[in-house]
């Protein structure tokens, strides 16, 4: 199985984090908005790419802020890469892809109540309470079995 590398962005606006949602196998949950980075792509641009196909917004992808991998055992192993982001224009829509059911502001105080993919919620809000200038966090595997 190969690895596949996904970017994501950690765009915010006051106490709001920008999300979406995805629905897979019948379990619904929410991430940073994203996805797999394509062949001659940066990161930058695959992360720009994404954020506007997922949430209709154009975006400055920023500083590299978390690596985290997901390795299911006997299944796929996923790389993510989430970067700081400033927003740069563009208007709130879901995206049109497959899984996407929702794209939406999420308050702080909501961010930890939702089902939310990695399971990395305590080092994002501590990249949040930096300012998003601390050091790079690497969290090695994070994969979890679904409940």
């Amino acid at each position: 199985m190969a690895v596949r590398v996904r970017v994501a962005a950690f765009v915010t606006d006051g106490d709001r984090v920008l999300l979406v949602e995805h629905a897979k196998a019948g379990r619904r949950y929410w991430l940073l908005p994203g996805g797999g980075v394509e062949a001659g792509e940066t990161l930058a641009q695959a992360t720009t790419r994404e954020i506007r196909e997922e949430t209709g917004f154009d975006i400055e992808p920023g500083r590299l802020l978390l690596v985290c991998e997901a390795i299911q055992p006997g299944g796929r192993h996923l790389i993510n890469l989430v970067f700081a982001a400033a927003l740069r224009g563009g208007e709130l829509r879901c995206g049109a892809d497959r899984v996407l059911r929702d794209a939406r502001w999420v308050t702080r105080s909501e961010f930890h109540s939702l089902p939310v993919r990695p399971p990395i919620l305590d080092e994002l809000e501590q990249c949040w309470d930096d300012g998003f200038a601390g050091p790079v966090r690497v969290l090695g595997n994070v994969w979890q079995p679904e409940d």
